[in-house]
């Protein structure tokens, strides 16, 4: 399994704005494509504020790629993206790929 990871910083002051416009997307667009389990973090204590990251868990990165050829479909999207960039630092924006390690202990 994976987490995909969608990195961000918003423009100053806009953050809460941000998260509005997300959670509506989540609705629209992600439900749609079949993320039902989406987690959003921002900047708290000893980080900036302004940072954002969307995960997503995914069985492979065929997966992912496949999710976003199925958000191109989907007529919402257009808009929010419209929406997202005016609320986006541009150039900060990143897709990051993690492996989640099992750690349960192996039974002997």
């Amino acid at each position: 399994m994976y987490v995909a990871r969608w990195q961000f910083t918003t423009r100053f002051g806009r953050r809460d704005e941000c998260l509005r416009v997300l959670r509506k997307w989540y609705i629209d667009v992600a439900q749609r494509i079949g993320w039902r389990s989406l987690r959003v973090l921002s900047g708290s204590i000893g980080g900036p504020e302004s940072q954002v990251e969307l995960e997503v868990q995914i069985d492979n990165v065929d997966d992912l790629e496949a999710a976003w050829r199925d958000m191109a479909a989907v007529p919402y999207h257009a808009e929010y993206q419209k929406q997202l960039a005016e609320v986006i630092v541009d150039g900060t924006e990143r897709w990051t790929i993690h492996r989640v390690a099992d750690l349960t202990p192996a039974e002997s």
